[in-house]
């Protein structure tokens, strides 16, 4: 019986070790990572604060707490977004709420005006990490026009003119917007 335990033991270590440490060195690969401090991303979205394709850079100064700078091309023009966020979570998980402004940047040739509108945005949203620093989150919220006018175009009833007009953002209503991305830390 006790050689029989001892062959069981020395097989159960045998087997564990492994495992043990290569769950140690996920865990030192994953904390590198999970506080890493910049991560960029591609964003691709419906009304979001970088609008519909654009692109991120993000700095956490601790985990808690993300510095969101965004551009892109949308709806409204070329957009601009500036977001803090709470981060709370694990290294791999992490739940994010931010709220910001954005402006948005309209030429347009007919007629020669430039419309420039300016947004307030909140969205809340999920951060998945994986031990090599791939980064892939997925947001959704609100956005408010503030200030400034957008390109408002005749879509019905236009009789012969369909030429943009100057709008206020304050008129329109509390916009959803959500949005995906993909990216790395470092």
């Amino acid at each position: 019986m006790t050689v029989r335990f001892f062959a069981f033991a020395i097989s159960l270590v045998a087997l564990l070790t492994p495992a043990v440490s290569a769950a140690q060195e996920d865990s030192e690969e994953v904390s590198s990572y999970a506080v890493a401090k910049s991560r960029l991303m591609g964003n691709s979205g419906l009304f979001s604060a970088i609008g519909e394709i654009g692109g991120t850079y993000t700095y956490a100064p601790v985990p808690e707490l993300q510095m969101e700078f965004g551009s892109g091309i949308g709806l409204r023009g070329f957009q601009f977004s500036f977001m803090p966020k709470s981060s709370v979570g694990d290294a791999k998980n992490r739940f994010l709420l931010g709220a910001g402004p954005s402006v948005g940047v309209y030429p347009d040739n007919n007629p020669p005006h430039t419309y420039v509108s300016y947004w307030l945005n909140a969205e809340v949203g999920y951060e998945y990490r994986s031990v090599g620093g791939f980064s892939f989150l997925i947001a959704a919220g609100i956005t408010r026009g503030i200030a400034g006018e957008y390109r408002d175009q005749c879509l019905f009833d236009c009789e012969g003119d369909t030429r943009g007009h100057p709008s206020p953002v304050t008129g329109l209503p509390v916009l959803p917007q959500g949005r995906i991305a993909f990216g790395r830390w470092f």
